[in-house]
């Protein structure tokens, strides 16, 4: 199931279509612009298109899709709009932001790969695979993939949560940081701790993994036990780390679409779960 690029037209496959305008997504109203790809043709042929991308599904909730890339100067009809993808991911479902968060990748790949890294010529996208090949020197590249690591650190009822100077005191979140190059994802989790917060942790627990696109991470997420430390927050990341009672909490992420959200709200049912049993024990 090899990704192909610039495919045939064929009127009866139902394919997601995507719009994007250089690092922004077309939307119609308050949804992406998407289409089927048998009604797609006549809406599409008003713009003259960078190129045009197919991926294949993934899986059931990874259907394929289409993108099509404008000019950045290209001019829109009246019911369509430029937006950014995190204003339009971070208010829908699951099932909206898995699809879209992936074209949204491959879209900004494209855009940043349009010349050689190496020599500046012209990339030209390959026909059998996802590659950008350069017409001169033959450098290839591949779709870009930033490996990260998420970590919700916990202490009995409470849990360490940190905002960050982007959001401010506004939201809270899990502690989170890039892999280097040379490191696995366990020595990450303990290295981010320490530089943002300056604790020591211990008991790591994998949860699972997450495509985010913002712009291209791979994030890993783990549980952590507090050991030993007092918060010393990074001022140059963190706006503020604070422990927060599982009953207490602030504005966190939403557990439908970050796994923030789902380390968050999956140790707070835990601790839920354990104080009921608890009290059903001494009744």
């Amino acid at each position: 199931m090899t990704p192909q690029l610039t495919p045939p037209h064929d009127n009866t496959v139902s394919v997601i279509q995507y719009l994007f305008r250089g690092r922004e997504c077309i939307v119609t109203g308050s949804e992406p612009a998407q289409w089927l790809s048998g009604h797609a043709t006549k809406e599409l042929e008003r713009f003259q298109s960078l190129t045009r991308l197919q991926l294949p599904a993934l899986s059931v909730k990874q259907p394929g899709c289409e993108i099509t890339l404008l000019e950045e100067g290209a001019e829109l009809p009246g019911h369509m709009e430029p937006m950014p993808m995190r204003d339009i991911l971070m208010t829908g479902s699951f099932d909206s932001f898995a699809p879209l968060g992936r074209a949204g990748q491959v879209a900004q790949w494209f855009n940043d790969h349009r010349y050689c890294g190496r020599c500046a010529a012209p990339m030209q996208p390959a026909t059998e695979q996802l590659v950008l090949s350069c017409s001169s020197c033959q450098h290839h590249v591949y779709p870009r993939i930033n490996p990260c690591i998420i970590v919700l650190i916990t202490r009995g009822r409470e849990v360490l949560l940190a905002s960050h100077h982007r959001h401010g005191k506004a939201f809270y979140s899990c502690l989170a940081g890039f892999i280097e190059a040379g490191e696995s994802a366990e020595d990450a989790v303990h290295r981010e701790v320490m530089e943002e917060v300056g604790i020591k942790i211990g008991n790591l627990r994998y949860l699972g993994s997450q495509p985010w696109p913002f712009p291209s991470q791979l994030m890993f997420g783990f549980y952590a036990d507090y050991e030993s430390g007092e918060i010393d927050a990074d001022e140059d990341e963190i706006e503020d780390a604070v422990w927060f009672d599982i009953d207490d909490l602030p504005f966190v992420p939403n557990p439908e679409i970050s796994i923030a959200g789902r380390l968050i709200a999956g140790y707070r049912q835990t601790q839920l779960n354990k104080q009921e049993r608890q009290e059903k024990g001494d009744s």
